[in-house]
């Protein structure tokens, strides 16, 4: 069976497993979220990087193809062959070399005997011309004079610049081999083109050297370590002349992925139709990973928002059924707080009868013999049998205070207030202190008593008050009997409408008992025959019907009860009971 502390802990562990599940269904969306739009944005970047690869592989194919065709119909032109013979006939062939270079934008169109000798070039009259060089160590000159055509990329000897180079074997009538044909096609321009563009691409040959890029720091380096051999073969056909042939940083992770010099790429490739020559499109992943974040970022918020959302409803719905049964809640402890106080005021009743029965007896019992004592006092007076004035006036004061207490007796018994006035608290708190001055030196006790820098009125039965005051000043005086060095202290602290009135002893405390058990009539914890237990009650009761509280104040040792009564303003106080 569930205990009430079971039950008031449920709706806490509810809300924590309510909480687990939104969190464990915010992070399985998010994380869904992002694996797909990943697997999105790859797919749609590598589909982008593959049209981009292919666009610039068509124009690289077309810039290397353009011109195929020029050094076979060179190569077939009688005047090639006749340039080529010892004495040459035709004398502006360098003149004719320059006007079709120019018209087809070539870098240049040469002539090579047999031995690789530059006869007649299109750059004759350039400062860089190839006129009277020997280029027979370029592998495209010497599978020429093998009688077949060939091409080849280098960076260009004379000019330093890089190019692809056609050559062609030029033949006799005869069919005899007279020497070579060659044009230069310049690629700076495609290379500044790619440099130009935010893209990253690279064209690798097939020695996997780097031969254009978008990067120029990229151009003329291996992707990978060199053969001895292909090292050795490149420096001595100086394909790249003056170039040190550092390898990239280059690493491939499958088929479409790629690190160059630390950073990822997706990767998009493609065969050129040229000398083996491959084109690389490189799209940074950090794009992919940012266009995913976003996404992710925008669903999460969606996300958030429509369980948030939703939770709102959800516990609005229970907030407001928590509403309805907290207030059928505090109604039935309230209830039961009604019943409980009926039935303690049913006890205090009963108990307030017993005493209100006792009161009238010994009202009754105490009456004539108070009387008779005044009586006599008063004949001794008149006699002046009593021939000490103070004497006589200490009498009187003690069978006032003895018919006042009678009178205090009644009050259990009427259950009504006598008439109350305007009093002076400084005079009440004097009269308290005169009382059990006796008492007070004779436990030696340590007693400080309340000094007011101004008046204090209040509304009250000054006897009542004092009786009251008493009651609490002799508790104290009783619980300090047996301390080594007693301390009793009253003190008055002034609010804006009231005033409290402190006292305070340092004796063993209540050990636990608390003040609702005190205020209860015959309850005492002193020993047997010591009192009846009624102090705290007749105090509680005058205290209360003077409008006022009785309190305990926080003290680390001994006890402090505290009294709170009103201050007396323009009028007279109303009171249960009474309307003045």
């Amino acid at each position: 069976m569930q205990t009430e502390a079971d039950i008031e802990r449920a709706p806490g562990r509810m809300r924590k497993s309510v909480l687990g599940v939104l969190l464990f269904t915010v992070v399985f969306g998010i994380a869904a979220t992002f694996f797909g739009a990943q697997h999105y944005f790859e797919k749609l970047e590598g589909e982008a990087a593959s049209n981009r690869m292919n666009l610039y592989l068509r124009a690289l194919n077309e810039t290397l193809r353009q011109h195929q065709h020029l050094p076979f119909v060179l190569a077939h032109d009688p005047r090639s062959a006749l340039a080529l013979q010892p004495v040459a006939p035709e004398t502006d062939i360098n003149e004719r070399l320059q006007l079709l270079a120019q018209e087809a934008k070539l870098e240049a169109i040469y002539l090579m005997d047999i031995n690789g000798r530059v006869l007649a070039t299109s750059n004759a009259h350039e400062p860089h011309s190839f006129l009277g060089q020997n280029y027979g160590f370029r592998p495209y000159f010497q599978s020429a004079l093998q009688g077949q055509r060939s091409d080849y990329f280098a960076i260009g000897a004379t000019s330093g610049r890089p190019g692809y180079f056609v050559a062609e074997p030029v033949l006799s009538r005869e069919d005899a081999l007279r020497g070579v044909i060659a044009i230069k096609l310049d690629v700076s321009e495609l290379q500044r083109s790619w440099e130009s563009d935010s893209e990253t691409i690279v064209a690798i040959n097939k020695d996997n050297i780097v031969v254009l890029a978008s990067n120029p720091d990229w151009l003329y380096r291996p992707i990978n370590s060199l053969d001895p051999k292909v090292r050795s073969a490149i420096l001595e056909n100086r394909q790249f002349s003056g170039e040190a042939l550092t390898p990239l940083d280059w690493s491939f992770f499958g088929e479409s992925r790629v690190s160059v010099e630390g950073t990822n790429y997706l990767l998009a490739s493609g065969e050129a139709d040229w000398r083996g020559w491959t084109v690389h499109y490189l799209q940074p992943e950090s794009y992919i990973l940012r266009a995913t974040l976003l996404t992710t970022a925008f669903f999460g918020s969606i996300i958030i928002f429509l369980l948030g959302f939703a939770t709102f409803l959800r516990s609005r719905r229970i907030e407001l059924a928590y509403a309805a049964s907290e207030r059928q809640r505090l109604q039935l402890v309230e209830s039961n707080n009604r019943l409980e106080h009926a039935q303690t005021e049913l006890a205090r009743s009963a108990k307030l009868a017993a005493l209100g029965q006792v009161a009238a007896s010994v009202t009754h019992e105490l009456g004539q013999p108070i009387s008779a004592f005044r009586n006599h006092l008063v004949a001794a007076e008149m006699s002046n049998e009593i021939t000490s004035p103070q004497t006589a006036t200490n009498l009187n004061k003690l069978v006032d205070r003895m018919e006042s207490i009678t009178g205090q007796f009644k009050f259990f018994v009427r259950g009504r207030s006598p008439q109350k006035a305007i009093v002076d608290l400084s005079t009440v708190l004097q009269e308290v202190e005169n009382l059990l001055r006796t008492e007070i030196v004779t436990g030696k006790i340590d007693f400080q008593s309340a000094h007011l820098p101004e008046p204090i009125k209040l509304y009250a039965h000054q006897i009542q008050l004092e009786q009251a005051l008493v009651n609490l000043l002799k508790n104290a005086i009783h619980a300090v009997e047996n301390e080594p060095n007693p301390k009793i202290r009253m003190d008055v602290v002034k609010n804006l409408d009231t005033i409290e009135i402190r006292i305070t002893d340092n004796g063993p405390g209540l050990a636990g008992t608390t003040l609702k058990d005190l205020q209860e009539p015959f309850f005492s914890t002193k020993p047997s025959g010591v009192g009846m237990g009624l102090g705290l009650a007749i105090a509680t009761e005058i205290i209360n019907d003077h409008a006022g509280d009785l309190t305990l104040g926080e003290v680390t040792k001994g006890a402090q009860f505290v009294v709170t009564l009103p201050i007396k303003n323009d009028g007279p106080l109303q009171t249960d009971g009474e309307r003045t």
